[in-house]
């Protein structure tokens, strides 16, 4: 699993993320064991709609961020919403 988030500081490094994220999964079809990446990003961010669009672009034009806070833990990309104000803390 990798996860990673605050990714979206530039468009250049929302784009370098978005191929970084592009070479991991690239590799599932080739492997036994399944990668899984996890992209967190507030709204306000503004270049993760760069990061989504180089990913809609060469992955899956069908993309969106997910406000659901529950991974599908058998899907290998999960782009999630984080709304820092609802987090729960235990």
């Amino acid at each position: 699993l990798y996860v990673m988030l605050d990714v979206f500081e530039s468009s250049n490094v929302a784009e370098s993320a978005a191929y970084h994220v592009q070479s991991i999964l690239s590799k599932n079809s080739n492997s036994q064991s399944k990668r899984r990446v996890w992209v967190f990003a507030q709204s306000d961010r503004a270049q993760r709609e760069t990061f989504l669009d180089v990913m809609r672009e060469a992955y899956d034009e069908t993309l969106e961020w997910s406000l659901n806070q529950n991974p599908d833990l058998d899907s290998e990309l999960w782009l999630c919403d984080l709304d820092e104000t609802a987090v729960e803390y235990n």
